[in-house]
């Protein structure tokens, strides 16, 4: 079976600008197995598949006021990218990090059916 290049670490220097469809400035969290929050990066984050959360504020202000702005958690559900791609996965709740070797994984079982 052929392997899709963008996936191998044979360009491990070549990177690309990874695309963040939500507002890294806010408190990332992932909820494992056992229930509890974690706080996570955005490169974790964005390899996640399982239940995501992110915690900022309401809205932006300068100043003294902003100490008295309300704090908001809200869920996300937007896609989840292979691990340092920029590669959808689509698939099943893993509750895990997607890795990249993954997608070569599925997409050679898709070939041999």
């Amino acid at each position: 079976m052929s392997r899709d290049p963008h996936l191998d670490d044979r360009r491990v220097g070549r990177k690309q600008r990874l695309h963040n469809p939500y507002n890294c400035a806010g408190s990332l969290e992932v909820q494992h197995d056992n229930g509890t929050w974690y706080r996570t990066t955005t490169t974790y984050f964005r390899s996640f598949s399982g239940p995501r959360r992110i915690t900022a504020p309401e809205r932006i202000v300068q100043g003294m006021e902003s100490l008295s702005i309300p704090v908001v958690t809200r869920e996300y559900d937007g896609p989840v990218f292979a691990m340092d791609t920029n590669f959808e996965y689509i698939g099943p709740v893993l509750n895990g990090y997607v890795k990249k070797e993954m997608l070569n994984e599925a997409r050679d079982a898709s070939m041999l059916d």
